[in-house]
């Protein structure tokens, strides 16, 4: 049982104690800081080769909007849709890629305007797919189909020398590998295998390109 009135003489001990595990608390932080700084680079530099599957979450959106109609995609005034921060974010991401010099070749997106529009701001031009679609609110059969889907698109090498960009939400990488990804505007890089599987390699969050975009287009980019 501990003795109260000596508590006095066990003050140093618990100071020096504490000053240890703090210290130690900093370094590690320094070294996580570190180690993703290093994978986002090592990232970055194999894209340059091509040969990967880029998902790309769609960039920052106005969460003021909801999706108030999920069949008439067509109609952008009925959903959530990017805000000026995740417009920015998109021409970051692209102006990024093409000072990395990381060669682009299909561009595959989400018919929701949110993800369309975060294609044609980062890299021009895109396909829309409804393999792509946002899945919430689907039956099982409906959630199964698009997961099925996506492990193709994430299976299927690229054009030789291109990476292929897969523009989508958050609900469908979820199903199809176990991957919840965030924030908005996160690119998650897969390795196609031979065998028609693919490899998880790891992910570069939006705010990993500002190092990227030439001095005279760059912005403060904020994440939610």
């Amino acid at each position: 049982m501990l003795n109260f009135n000596n508590c006095h003489q066990l003050l140093p001990n618990l100071t020096l104690v504490l000053s240890l595990l703090l210290s130690s608390v900093g370094t590690a932080d320094t070294g996580v800081e570190s180690s993703d700084e290093s994978q986002n680079m090592s990232l970055k530099n194999r894209l340059q080769s091509g040969g990967f599957v880029i998902y790309l979450r769609h960039t920052a959106t106005d969460r003021t909007q909801i999706d108030r109609d999920r069949n008439d995609l067509s109609n952008c005034q009925s959903q959530r849709n990017l805000s000026a921060n995740g417009r920015e974010q998109a021409r970051m991401v692209g102006e990024a890629i093409l000072n990395l010099d990381i060669p682009i070749g299909t561009v595959l997106t989400s018919p929701y305007c949110r993800c369309q529009d975060t294609a044609k701001l980062a890299f021009g031009s895109s396909v829309v797919t409804r393999d792509l679609r946002f899945g919430v609110g689907d039956d099982v059969q409906q959630t199964n189909q698009l997961s099925a889907s996506l492990k193709t698109l994430l299976s299927t090498p690229p054009a030789s020398g291109t990476n292929t960009v897969l523009v989508s939400h958050t609900a469908n990488l979820k199903e199809a590998t176990g991957i919840w990804p965030q924030p908005e505007g996160a690119a998650y890089v897969f390795k196609p295998l031979p065998d028609q599987g693919f490899e998880y390699l790891g992910r570069i969050p939006p705010d990993a390109w500002v190092a990227d975009v030439p001095a005279a287009t760059k912005f403060t980019v904020t994440s939610k």
